[in-house]
């Protein structure tokens, strides 16, 4: 049977090896993630169309696209991106852009903690940020910076007790883990969620926050700046 309700809200986060998207209606979630690796370009659509199968609905019910921003890894953007334009052109629909470390911090505000939210850049390195621990606001205290695991650790250090969360590999995430007071959530809780990043592109939908289709693009943070 098909799903007449015309409100869903589609995120697509291709952002890194790690993909993930979720429909939404605001009350109702469904999610999938799986390991891309390389290959958003061959992935990224069928696994659209799997969940929009799942909840016996199609892309005539969506009423507006999320999409990850980035930082994150260039191929894996462009794709996610080109997905979401895609949808958003043709059935004149709002985009909404998320940014990658916001829905990396999202899942652990208001745990009393900053948190530093980390996507992988590949060839070991990170882009990370600092969010303050506020569940009433998402904000990053600290730009968005680019560098190897030694980098992020001074910056936990400096930091203090915090909690430390994303994409780590299990030396790095062993090495954060031996600063004292610092808090490394389990892999499984680590991982970026699209229904996260669906959450935050909804309550911007309901306030008619949206951003300008042919406009946005991803964000690609290649080394250390002052950039978000």
């Amino acid at each position: 049977m098909t799903n007449t309700d015309q409100s869903w809200l589609l995120a697509i986060d291709s952002s890194s090896e790690w993909a993930t998207i979720a429909l939404t209606n605001g009350e109702r979630v469904a999610e999938t993630s799986w390991f891309a690796g390389r290959d958003q370009t061959a992935t990224l659509l069928s696994e659209i169309d799997r969940l929009f199968s799942l909840l016996h609905t199609q892309p005539t019910s969506l009423n507006a696209v999320a999409v990850a921003t980035g930082p994150g890894m260039f191929n894996g953007l462009r794709v996610g991106m080109s997905v979401a334009k895609g949808f958003v052109l043709a059935l004149d629909l709002p985009l909404i852009g998320i940014s990658t470390l916001d829905v990396t911090a999202f899942p652990h505000l208001g745990l009393g903690l900053p948190i530093v939210a980390t996507v992988a850049a590949g060839r070991g390195r990170c882009v990370w940020a600092v969010y303050q621990a506020d569940i009433a606001a998402m904000r990053q205290q600290s730009t968005a910076r680019n560098g190897a695991i030694e980098d992020v650790l001074q910056t936990v250090e400096e930091l203090g007790p915090c909690l430390v969360t994303g994409e780590l590999t299990p030396e790095h995430a062993a090495r954060v883990r031996s600063i004292a007071g610092v808090v490394v959530p389990p892999t499984a809780a680590r991982f970026r969620r699209a229904s996260c990043m669906a959450e935050l592109a909804w309550n911007r939908y309901k306030a008619d926050d949206v951003d300008n289709a042919v406009e946005l693009e991803p964000v690609y943070l290649h080394s250390t700046a002052n950039r978000r």
